[in-house]
């Protein structure tokens, strides 16, 4: 069996099995929030540069002569707008921050979840990107996978798969199969 897409242990199933999360499991999962956070991050100060950028250059454009600084000042309105976009930019890139952090932290301390039942396997086209997602129905519950996963649920065989969910992030933690098709 193809597990290379799953990286567990037979000492991780073992004891999900038990409802329990291994020490490396959560380590890992840690990391993958830490790793969130740092994008959005470096994210962040991208944005914070083309804001700052935009707003010097259009600042400039307005100083440039003297009949566009006349313009630029004759309304105190455009006082607050430039201002405001990058403040509103900064709030903006705060809470995606925010966000990005509350996420790690659900991942730092994960839930372990289970589904079972019969495998039903199904392809998801995106026309607009031209990309496919696998998808793999454990049960009533619906797995979504950047790569095939045909080399490791068999159709219509029963499966356990032990999960953990934070936001709307699902990882794969391992998963036993139960019975044959």
């Amino acid at each position: 069996m193809n597990l290379h897409l799953f990286e567990f242990t037979e000492e991780d199933l073992k004891l999900n099995t038990r409802g329990v999360i291994t020490s490396r499991q959560k380590e890992w999962l840690a990391g993958m929030g830490q790793g969130i956070v740092r994008v959005q991050r470096f994210n962040a100060w991208i944005a914070l540069g083309f804001v700052l950028f935009g707003s010097c250059l259009t600042f400039g454009f307005y100083m440039s002569n003297e009949d566009s600084r006349a313009a630029f000042f004759s309304n105190p309105i455009n006082l607050f707008v430039l201002p405001g976009a990058v403040l509103l930019v900064i709030a903006i890139t705060a809470l995606s921050i925010f966000f990005a952090g509350r996420l790690a932290n659900k991942l730092s301390t994960p839930e372990l979840k289970i589904a079972d039942g019969k495998v039903r396997l199904d392809e998801d086209n995106s026309g607009n990107s031209g990309s496919t997602t696998y998808l793999a129905y454990i049960g009533r519950k619906k797995f979504a996978f950047g790569d095939e996963v045909n080399t490791i649920f068999q159709e219509g065989a029963k499966y356990r798969v032990y999960y953990c969910k934070a936001g709307i992030l699902e990882f794969v933690l391992s998963f036993e199969k139960l019975s044959l098709p």
